[in-house]
């Protein structure tokens, strides 16, 4: 099998688990990590079980992960784990979570999949060849102008920290690699994602720039992408939209 494959049966497997726990009115508790947010037994759990995955179909790649920690290195292949990206939403029952893996070779994540068990969608791309959702290609073009049934995903704290002139919808659906992942389908416009860790977007951002998408920050500023790459939160929000779009999108953002 090839690095997509892998990915693929890497996450349906593990979200195939986590799911039901997620259905499970008996499962632990949640707990509050140093940072006050959510980690659960299912995250550890997941993340052991795709680090044993990898080292088993991989053993001389290096591995990163939230719960793990790891560290990026430029003469290293590194896979980037979010076991579930969304905890918060996990946490209080609500769909948008996913089991998140990128592939990081020469310091940029190149090959990623985000899988959300609830949906059953899983969003794929390799090493080479097109974005897909579920096996179908994906495009993240989008159709102007820009209308009061466009929506655009934004961050939960997105009416403190922003200020937003978009002319359709703003919904904060609870996940950093699915908002990227809308983009990248063509459902939503674009998408604020605030302050990410690495583990955040590696599996959203190749799936996203494959589709026709375009990364960078909020702000216009390079992104640090070996600051990240070291587990430190990336200096300023971050945005996403199709490549066509972005200029004109990030224009109707700025922080208060």
């Amino acid at each position: 099998m090839n690095e997509a494959q892998y990915m693929e049966q890497w996450a349906r497997e593990t979200g195939a688990w986590a799911l039901q726990q997620f259905n499970d009115a008996h499962a632990a508790p949640p707990r509050r990590k140093a940072d006050h947010s959510w980690v659960t037994d299912v995250d550890e759990t997941v993340e052991r079980e795709l680090r044993r995955m990898i080292r088993t179909a991989y053993p001389d790649d290096a591995i990163m992960g939230e719960e793990g920690g790891g560290a990026v290195r430029s003469d290293q292949r590194v896979w980037v784990l979010d076991p579930i990206d969304g905890t918060g939403s996990f946490v209080k029952r609500l769909p948008v979570w996913c089991v998140s893996i990128g592939l990081v070779v020469d310091g940029y994540p190149r090959a990623g999949c985000v899988f959300l068990p609830v949906t059953d969608e899983c969003y794929l791309v390799g090493l080479d060849g097109p974005a897909t959702l579920n096996g179908q290609v994906i495009s993240a073009e989008i159709d102007e102008p820009f209308d009061s049934q466009a929506w655009m995903a934004v961050p939960s704290n997105a009416h403190r920290r922003y200020a937003i002139k978009f002319p359709g919808k703003t919904r904060s659906l609870g996940s950093t690699a699915a908002n990227i992942c809308y983009v990248a389908r063509g459902g939503a416009t674009g998408a604020v994602l605030g302050r990410s860790n690495l583990w955040d977007i590696a599996g959203a951002v190749p799936v996203l720039e494959r589709a026709g998408g375009r990364f960078g920050t909020v702000s216009g500023d390079q992104l640090d992408w070996p600051l990240m790459g070291r587990g430190e939160q990336s200096r300023h929000p971050l945005f996403a939209a199709h490549a066509a779009i972005y200029d004109k999108l990030l224009g109707m953002i700025s922080e208060r």
